[in-house]
């Protein structure tokens, strides 16, 4: 029997069967809510087939949740939409989500970096909009299994309208995966893009693990160069960094402005345990062959706003504008990878990225 956070949970479809998508849906249909997942056709198959299998630090559980392939196969209109796409998917999911919520669907955006709550807000028939964020580290081990690697939490915040999100939280919660509210989505959404640019596009630009970008003095520069521009951009907004489950973003923002070797000395160790030898998100995004990644969303999104506020960005422009030519020529990439120096020279050897 469902617990009553889970059983007060409205109808809700998982709009995205990646990792994140899966590990929601997963745990969600566990504890028995009406949960359905949408996803590719092999995605799709596989779960209908072999059940989803959720690999989490302390179990392993295989189960049984409706996967299908289009809105159009989903038994009743869902009244809560969990939008676990990437950031470069949602502008194709609009037609789709836009006949969800004249259904009456309340839409949450759980993507990384910013600008998708704004495309969102843009679309007049979307009344019942939120946003928010997983800081669990989540990967596909295939088609229907998916490993969650490190502990974390969701949150989420309201961003017009009335979306069900204390029901959300408590039903998240109660299938062991924290979960809160916040007042403001500005604070949610580049909060956790702090955490997010870290060790991310230059991880995927050199195509070194995290734990080597942390460990060259000159690549932490740059890390830290990106971190503070983006903070600036940030306070300049009025927007203010939040604690997340499991980090404690003010605090890294604090010491991300110390100087450099004392910031090295207390960022680099932690950090580099938390991702390590695993390949971020942009270097995945990458791989998929795509021809794009999240980095408009992340460091362009970074780039965008100071544009726009008059504070300088250069090392975000700099590394959005290497990352999207990476992404559609794959000779760019080898250029650099495995080549620090490379980089170092196409950021300009500032005194804001390798001398900082």
């Amino acid at each position: 029997m469902p617990t009553e956070p889970v059983a007060s949970l409205p109808p809700t479809l998982i709009y995205g069967a990646g990792a994140v998508g899966c590990l929601l849906g997963g745990v969600l249909a566990a504890a028995d809510a009406p949960v359905t997942l949408l996803g590719r056709p092999a995605v799709a198959e596989a779960v209908n087939e072999q059940g989803l299998t959720i690999v989490q630090p302390s179990s392993t559980r295989r189960i049984r949740i409706p996967a299908v392939t289009s809105i159009d196969a989903i038994s009743a209109p869902p009244a809560l939409v969990l939008l676990t796409v990437k950031a470069y998917a949602v502008a194709a999911a609009l037609p789709d989500l836009r006949r969800l919520a004249a259904s009456g669907a309340a839409i949450v955006a759980l993507q990384n970096g910013v600008g998708t709550v704004e495309t969102l807000l843009a679309e007049p028939d979307m009344p019942r909009l939120a946003s928010g964020t997983i800081t669990a580290s989540v990967m596909r081990d295939s088609p229907a299994t998916v490993r969650q690697e490190t502990t974390g939490g969701v949150m989420l915040a309201p961003v017009r309208g009335g979306v069900p999100l204390d029901q959300l939280a408590a039903a998240l919660t109660a299938t062991g995966l924290p979960a809160g509210v916040v007042p403001r989505y500005q604070d949610l959404t580049w909060s956790k893009l702090l955490l997010n640019i870290m060790a991310n596009a230059t991880s995927a630009l050199l195509a070194l693990p995290p734990a080597a970008i942390y460990a060259d003095p000159r690549l932490f520069a740059v890390e830290r160069a990106a971190f503070i521009e983006a903070l600036a951009v940030m306070l300049g907004a009025g927007i203010r960094p939040i604690p997340l489950p499991g980090f404690n973003v003010p605090l890294l923002a604090h010491a991300m402005r110390l100087p450099a070797p004392l910031a090295r000395r207390l960022i680099a160790a932690r950090a580099a345990r938390g991702r390590g030898e695993k390949r971020p998100s942009l270097w995945l995004d990458i791989e998929r062959g795509l021809g794009t990644t999240e980095v408009r969303w992340l460091n362009g999104a970074v780039a965008d706003l100071g544009a726009r506020l008059g504070i300088p960005t250069p090392v975000n422009a700099t590394l959005t504008e290497l990352l999207e030519e990476a992404a559609r020529n794959p000779e760019r990439r080898r250029a650099f990878a495995g080549r620090p120096d490379a980089l170092l020279a196409a950021l300009g050897r500032t005194s804001g990225t390798a001398q900082a």
